[in-house]
């Protein structure tokens, strides 16, 4: 008994000992969590009053001068409310270490509930419009101290530069030049016609938008110098590429246009800038005299957190833990391109290495996070984080009608600094951006990696949803494609001496492990040419392309809704949805691995004035070898009669003495798939026939899934022989887009 009682006693000694721990960390957590500190804004509010719910601050920046002044401690909340209104920023508001949060301790700036609190970039121009002699116009002097205003608003809108209509460049000079007025026309210099050129009047402050040789990129140029007896322009920026037609694309309207010259500025809500002579010329949008409501850009960058950032080392020093919630961020001016960024454009010119392009920038930045915040009517890019930026979140944000890129992550270039990682971009809406650089990505991951890219709805974009991309030429002098963004003291010492092959510089390239997944893309490629719905190259390994729906989209220059472009190897292409668009359904130019995707009703046919559309094949491998990559259990289904199933672009190989086509498919793991025409039952006999003969594809199938419903988005696979054979996983669109 005396053993049963001491045992007793220790039982109930233990369980008032757990008892008391439980309460006292359940106490003390509730304790530490409703320990809250508040500052409050208005824009009515006084930065000299206490930041209090009745006597609010005036400015965001005195605000977060508040809170660098409260003693931080485990659990504390310090929450900043804005009130609704629009806050004109005169300067960009900084964070930097004096703001940094530690864990166990949050600092949110929010806009107050039911309020919205918007943060623009646009000033009302002082001075007084005055009656311009040409009829319908305004003109309005403009302060010396404002840099080139490249965005104009009304309200909530932003209004049209005077652009001309669409002209085509002439790919040689007129024969009727003399020859001592010629000029080769090359990144600097283009050729009009002359009677366009002389309809064009004083370019003197125009800027150029025109689409070079190659259709993937769009450049704004300003004007240095015109000859017109000659019929040239030269540019003070240098294009991309040559200044001559666009090759393999279709621009029916022309491929460049003339900004911000009187002579086209003929419609209302038009307008010019003249920064010689420093005046603003407008016709108004819908009165007789400008209102109230005109404001111009003045501030390209709104928000900026940034860290130290010690570009000759491998550690940066970062802010920490900032919230944002609730905010907008709008009508900010266009940062300029540069006449230096030869070997600065992240690939193909994109966008601009560790500059201040975006309404919002976190430049050596963790555990930052944006919730609910909008990025609209704007000239300039969205957010972007740059160099060393991890662990932030992007979550339930919208970016619409925005000049370019929607969210940009730029880690630093090839070389040993891999810190730009581990970021979630999830469950956000991006539309009609790009609306300036045309050929700005939804989304950028550049030398960026190990980051979510999920559930978001990508829409009505000029160009491609989303680039993965490192792609870097190895150019010591700085004038190829990203050289000058490369660590090469680090590149050196790692491939000092040796082959650069992909498995040698792979370690340098730091876009690898990234999750493209559960993403709505429709109606990408609405104007530009050569570009896709998801493209990756020269990322480095692991990236995963898993369970995207891809649709419904119809532009005659689309290329592919997934491709792996060059050097690119190790991806995984697993379980899409490609359903309804124009172009070809999967490229890849690699060792990269395509499983369990739905290809659906790829449309060819050629749309009025053009003379055929870019459709090599549902599959397309081209260029660089494809061994080993692994194509399995895909279904290929199509409702046009005499479409390409495959096409290869390989070099050809020798055997038995005589030239034979080389096979890319025979080199890979090719089995169980299903290749079904609805217009024609035999589309893949021969295909298959061909394929078996050489050793793939021997369990593949030609007959009808029995698709429920693509119509309505329903690809569930009816035919239970798919399932059994092909071992075929459903995929189940429904949970795919914002959530």
């Amino acid at each position: 008994m005396r053993l049963l009682f001491a045992l007793w006693l220790k039982l109930e000694i233990c369980r008032c000992l757990l008892y008391g721990v439980v309460t006292m960390l359940f106490f003390g957590g509730q304790m530490m969590a409703v320990e809250r500190v508040e500052f409050f804004v208005a824009t009515e509010g006084d930065d000299a009053q206490s930041g209090s719910e009745v006597e609010p601050f005036a400015t965001l920046q005195r605000a977060r001068d508040a809170v660098r002044q409260v003693e931080q401690k485990q659990g504390m909340e310090i929450r900043v409310w804005l009130r609704g209104g629009i806050y004109r920023l005169k300067k960009t508001a900084v964070f930097d270490l004096r703001d940094s949060v530690e864990d166990g301790v949050r600092v949110v700036y929010a806009s107050y509930p039911g309020e919205k609190a918007i943060f623009s970039g646009a000033a009302k121009l002082t001075g007084e419009w005055e009656k311009s002699s040409r009829e319908h116009l305004w003109e309005i002097a403009v302060d010396k101290d404002w840099q080139p205003i490249r965005a104009l608003y009304e309200g909530d809108e932003m209004l049209p530069r005077a652009r001309s209509r669409g002209y085509d460049p002439l790919a040689r000079p007129p024969a009727e030049v003399p020859y001592r007025f010629r000029r080769a026309i090359d990144q600097r210099h283009l050729y009009l016609a002359k009677d366009d050129l002389e309809g064009l009047g004083d370019l003197t402050a125009a800027t150029i938008e025109l689409v070079p040789k190659f259709p993937w990129v769009m450049n704004r140029l300003t004007v240095e110098s015109v000859d017109r007896k000659g019929g040239w322009i030269r540019t003070r920026e240098p294009a991309t590429y040559a200044m001559l037609p666009p090759a393999k694309a279709y621009f029916p309207k022309g491929s460049l246009w003339v900004e911000n010259v009187l002579a086209v500025l003929d419609e209302p809500g038009e307008w010019v800038y003249d920064e010689v002579k420093n005046k603003l010329y407008l016709w108004p949008p819908d009165a007789q005299k400008p209102s109230g409501d005109i404001t111009a850009g003045r501030l390209a960058q709104l928000l900026l957190i940034e860290g130290q950032v010690d570009g000759n080392n491998l550690k940066d020093k970062p802010v920490k833990g900032l919230s944002f919630h609730g905010l907008t961020f709008t009508q900010a001016n266009a940062f300029g391109w540069s006449e230096k960024k030869a070997g600065l454009g992240l690939q193909h010119d994109w966008e601009m290495y560790d500059q201040p392009s975006a309404m919002v920038r976190l430049r050596s930045a963790e555990r930052c996070v944006f919730t609910q915040c909008k990025f609209t009517n704007s000239a300039s890019a969205g957010i972007r984080l740059d160099l060393h930026c991890q662990r932030n979140q992007i979550r339930r944000c919208e970016f619409a009608d925005l000049g370019g890129v929607g969210v940009l992550l730029a880690g630093y270039g090839l070389g040993l600094k891999d810190v730009n990682r581990a970021n979630v971009i999830a469950d956000n809406t991006i539309h009609h951006i790009g609306k300036l650089w045309k050929h700005s990505p939804a989304i950028f991951l550049w030398q960026s990696g190990s980051n979510q890219v999920v559930h978001n709805s990508i829409r009505h974009v000029p160009y491609t949803a989303i680039v993965v991309s490192g792609r870097t030429q190895m150019d010591r002098e700085g004038r190829k494609e990203s050289s000058r963004t490369v660590r090469w003291d680090e590149v050196l010492l790692l491939l000092e001496g040796q082959e650069r092959t992909w498995k040698k510089r792979e370690p340098l390239m730091h876009g690898r492990f990234n999750t493209i997944a559960y993403n709505d893309i429709s109606h990408c490629m609405e104007l530009m040419g050569d570009g896709n719905a998801i493209y990756v190259s020269g990322t480095g390994r692991g990236n995963h392309l898993y369970h995207n729906f891809i649709h419904d989209i119809t532009s005659a220059n689309m290329n592919a809704a997934i491709r792996c472009d060059d050097d690119q190897h190790a991806v995984l292409i697993e379980k899409n949805v490609i359903a309804r668009c124009r172009g070809e359904g999967i490229i890849s130019k690699g060792r990269n691995d395509i499983v369990n995707n739905i290809i659906y009703d790829l449309r060819s046919k050629t749309p009025v004035g053009r003379e055929g559309i870019h459709q090599r094949g549902y599959l397309v491998f081209s260029g660089a070898p494809v061994a080993g990559s692994r194509v399995q259990g895909n279904l290929f289904v199509s409702q046009e009669a005499g479409q390409e199933i495959l096409f290869e672009h390989q070099k050809a190989w020798r055997h038995s003495g005589r030239l034979r086509p080389a096979s890319a498919l025979s080199t890979c793991r090719a089995d169980r798939n299903l290749y079904f025409n609805s217009s024609d039952a035999k589309w893949a006999n021969v295909f298959l026939a061909e394929q078996r003969k050489r050793g793939v594809e021997k369990n593949s199938l030609s007959l009808d899934p029995q698709l429920a419903n693509p119509a309505k988005d329903d690809f569930r696979v009816g035919n239970a022989a798919v399932i059994r054979i092909l071992g075929f996983e459903q995929i189940d669109i429904s949970e795919v887009g914002v959530r």
